[in-house]
């Protein structure tokens, strides 16, 4: 039987030889998220003996993201925002330049709005915006149904029964409908940039979900051809994509004719991330 300040220096050491950055941090997560201990009891819990089960459990996982397999698909769950979701090799992993997307959508969205989340994945970008503007009209929609499954999932088990899910390829099922707000967080990586990612993401996330042809940029402006379309007089769509992208975007929603106040906003790390503009009345 092992304690636990031997099972976490074990499994530092292995993921550290596996490439993972971070390995003691994922070390403590993979170990106190098993355990139901925060780190700091995991701290002062550091001399006592782990449950053979426990101990088998945290192992078995232990060898599994030695293989590279994404610590939040061995968990089932991610944290966003203030939320715990649940994931799988279904939807994206939820990451935190999108939280800053949410803080834009919140700070957008009119009072009693509505808000179509175009791509919802596990549902991160809608359940928050549902968690913080009880007063918001939320759609969200993907493609697949399997990530729209997670993304119900979640919704169900935060009581978030307001928000409405949509199986469509952009705006096809939404034929007439109209919006306050659109939120885009499409797929934009490119197939060079692809073959470089990291093991966590090319092996075990799902390719749909992150890129798309022309260079990463045809979903983003097939989205925004139609955007119009599907906003009210005065409403307001917001992409999040890559920075080199940013002025692409741009320069296509100009183009347009139908779109005023084109910004671009930047992330926590103030990259521009984001592009916004607001459909002219």
């Amino acid at each position: 039987m092992s304690r636990y300040f031997e099972l976490r220096r074990e499994l530092q050491e292995k993921f550290s030889d596996a490439g993972i950055e971070s390995a003691g941090v994922e070390a403590d997560i993979l170990i106190s998220e098993l355990a139901q201990l925060n780190r700091v009891e995991l701290f002062l819990h550091s001399d006592d003996d782990v449950a053979p089960e426990l101990e088998k459990r945290i192992r078995t996982l232990g060898n599994r993201r030695v293989n590279r397999e994404p610590l939040q698909y061995l968990l089932g769950y991610a944290y966003f925002m203030d939320l715990k979701l649940n994931v799988s090799p279904d939807v994206l992993i939820p990451r935190p330049e999108t939280e800053r997307l949410v803080e834009w959508v919140i700070e957008f969205l009119p009072k009693s709005g509505s808000l179509l989340d175009l791509g919802t994945g596990s549902g991160a970008i809608a359940l928050s915006v549902a968690q913080d503007r009880e007063d918001a009209v939320i759609t969200a929609v993907d493609i697949s149904p399997n990530a729209l499954a997670v993304a119900r999932h979640n919704a169900e088990k935060l009581c978030f029964n307001k928000v409405h899910f949509v199986k469509s390829n952009l705006f096809k099922s939404l034929k007439g409908e109209t919006f306050d707000l659109i939120a885009a967080n499409l797929p934009y990586v490119t197939d060079e940039e692809y073959a470089s990612l990291a093991p966590e993401v090319r092996c075990y996330e799902p390719r749909l979900a992150l890129t798309a042809p022309d260079s990463g940029f045809d979903l983003i402006r097939r989205a925004a051809l139609a955007a119009a379309t599907h906003l009210k007089s005065g409403g307001r769509i917001i992409f999040e994509l890559a920075p080199s992208q940013v002025p692409r975007l741009a320069e296509l929603l100009g183009s347009l004719g139908n779109f005023r106040e084109i910004v671009a906003l930047q992330d926590y790390t103030r990259r521009e991330r984001f592009v916004t503009a607001r459909l002219k009345s």
